[in-house]
């Protein structure tokens, strides 16, 4: 059963009730204005004058105290104006050329990587968000309450800093800026209107469902998942006991000839050229990554001269080298265009 829309004026009405007061700021071509509400009558009736044109959005955290005139004067917010964070949105947006409108494919892209968020997110006990689309990508945005400080500064940057290695890639994008305490975000219920509206890219209408209740995210599960990335992207402690050796590599191919975009386009793992030196691909271990999109980025980088490089971006695959893959695939020397003369290394 697909639930029941909200709709602006109670969108609205949350955000007053956590935040106070909030700004509406309003976009038409490079003029921008702001104003401040607090009366939701009167920042309802602003919206309908303006919704027929041009953009609208709205701050998302709750400010220090200041004047609120209940109509577009006052400037716009910062984040040193913030004294809650309110809201943790997490914003998927599909790659595709500057300044237009997303296609139908590229919108179930992004779709998708948000609900595989969702989904682990539940596993580790958050709570049921905000379900939003932006009209170009889609959103889940949390309830919280959490000091606008250096803490939550430093938590927020680990977070998306770690969702970003798990979810984003070529093919869809995690916006890590959103994290900032003074963003403003789509006013859900009012219309995107990003370059020309075209039949494939059109201009759509904003929308957002806020789950009975809304709860907020407890702040211990905030930091849980702020240390558990702070933990992944920390280098392991220098040990005096000797590394421990990847695949023992002994095929009769020189590694250092290998053509690696005819080896993993044979085996159907093969994307696209990032540069000249640089390669999108499959990683070959996807089908394990815990997240459930299985599209996380991997890469190959040529060095001539030298054996390839290998980095997936995901966390099961940390420290896998291009060792691995030549041990998983299994027919490297195939593909090699010399024959190994000694020394084994693929440093």
């Amino acid at each position: 059963m697909t639930p029941t829309l909200t709709s602006t004026r109670d969108y609205l009405a949350a955000q007053i009730s956590d935040n106070g007061s909030i700004e509406l700021r309003h976009q038409i071509g490079e003029r921008w204005t702001t104003g401040w509400f607090d009366d939701l009558d009167r920042l309802v009736r602003q919206v309908d004058r303006l919704r027929d044109r041009g953009n609208l959005f709205t701050s998302l955290n709750g400010p220090k105290p200041r004047h609120v005139g209940n109509g577009m004067t006052g400037s716009p917010i910062c984040n040193g104006d913030v004294a809650w964070v309110t809201r943790i949105p997490f914003d998927f947006d599909p790659c595709r050329p500057t300044g237009v409108s997303s296609t139908a494919d590229e919108l179930k892209a992004a779709l998708g990587r948000r609900d595989a968020l969702v989904a682990m997110l539940r596993k580790l006990d958050w709570p049921i968000p905000l379900h939003g689309l932006s009209g170009n990508g889609y959103h889940a945005v949390y309830r919280v309450r959490l000091p606008s400080n250096d803490e939550t500064t430093e938590m927020f940057r680990s977070i998306y800093s770690g969702l970003a290695a798990e979810f984003a890639d070529d093919e869809v994008d995690f916006d890590r800026s959103v994290k900032n305490p003074g963003r403003i975000f789509r006013l859900y219920g009012t219309r995107n209107r990003k370059g020309p509206d075209t039949p494939e890219r059109p201009h759509r209408d904003s929308a957002c469902w806020i789950p009975a209740p809304w709860r907020q995210v407890e702040r211990r599960l905030v930091e849980d998942l702020a240390n558990f990335y702070a933990r992944r992207s920390t280098p392991a402690v220098t040990s005096s006991e000797p590394r421990q050796a990847g695949p023992r590599i002994g095929g009769k191919g020189d590694y250092t000839t290998l053509d690696v975009v005819a080896w993993l386009t044979a085996h159907g793992l093969y994307r696209h050229a990032v540069d000249s030196t640089t390669h999108s691909v499959w990683c070959p271990w996807r089908d394990g990554h815990s997240t459930p999109h299985g599209r996380t980025g991997a890469v190959v980088f040529v060095n001539p001269g030298r054996w390839p490089g290998f980095h997936c971006h995901h966390g099961s695959c940390a420290g896998r080298t291009i060792a691995d893959v030549v041990a998983s695939l299994g027919d490297a020397d195939a593909y090699c265009t010399a024959a190994f003369q000694g020394g084994r290394s693929h440093v």
